[in-house]
């Protein structure tokens, strides 16, 4: 299992999934460009951080591949897929950003503004966070806090300019995929359920209830057990 976090996070937006995912097999950790503790990168195009998640595969000689992507780490996962001759058997996709309707676009950009005003501090990361959970613990939100303080503001600006060029060509692009991929999607303006069976009626399609955008922090219970059913149903015999 790879774990592929989502724009202005790090690794541990999947703190609640690792004992759960370890119950089948090894997991990975990883912090993308100018998150966590790992350096910038000159380019934060889709194909670029797809790049990134295929050198780490390749370099570890891994095989029998699991995805597991948040949000933006899932339009990673999904551009691994289609671009890279990795031997991945299955794709989990948690509230990816894909087919984005106008209102959510006009987020994004006002989001981006912020940042290279540098209006993004301490203050601003706070109200982000506290609007983006519905009800969970302090743990949570001091996750999701200390990610995005210390994130390294033009790596998300440029995160964010990379995922609008690359939703702007998505239609269509999910017909092919052919592995096993579940899709779990939340209470938030994402991706609608309507327009993801549209796209990619061949996937497992499913809803978790009472989380926006970051389930995997604030209804990990509703996550973990989805995957878990996913894998064993689609364990390797």
């Amino acid at each position: 299992f790879i774990l592929i976090h989502n724009a202005g996070a790090d690794h541990r937006f999947f703190t609640h999934q690792h004992e759960t995912l370890k119950k089948f097999g090894h997991v990975i950790h990883l912090d993308l460009p100018g998150a966590g503790k790992s350096q910038s990168a000159s380019s934060y195009k889709m194909n670029d951080l797809s790049a990134f998640i295929a050198k780490i595969c390749d370099k570890l000689s891994l095989k029998n591949i699991c995805l597991i992507g948040l949000n933006n780490g899932a339009n990673i996962a999904i551009e691994t897929t289609l671009n890279h001759a990795l031997p991945i058997e299955k794709l989990v996709l948690i509230d990816p950003p894909i087919f984005m309707d106008k209102s959510f676009v006009n987020d994004i950009e006002t989001h981006i503004e912020s940042l290279e005003k540098a209006e993004f501090n301490h203050q601003y990361v706070t109200s982000f966070v506290d609007a983006l959970f519905l009800k969970t613990d302090a743990g949570n939100k001091e996750i999701a806090a200390s990610a995005f303080n210390n994130v390294n503001k033009s790596s998300l600006s440029g995160i964010f300019r990379g995922l609008l060029e690359w939703d702007a060509k998505s239609s269509g692009i999910l017909k092919d995929i052919t592995c096993p991929t579940l899709c779990i999607l939340t209470d938030e303006h994402h991706c609608s359920f309507e327009k993801m069976r549209r796209e990619a009626p061949h996937f497992e399609i499913g809803k978790v209830i009472g989380s926006k955008c970051w389930a995997t922090l604030e209804v990990s219970e509703q996550v973990n057990a989805m995957i878990a059913r996913f894998l064993k149903i689609h364990a390797r015999l």
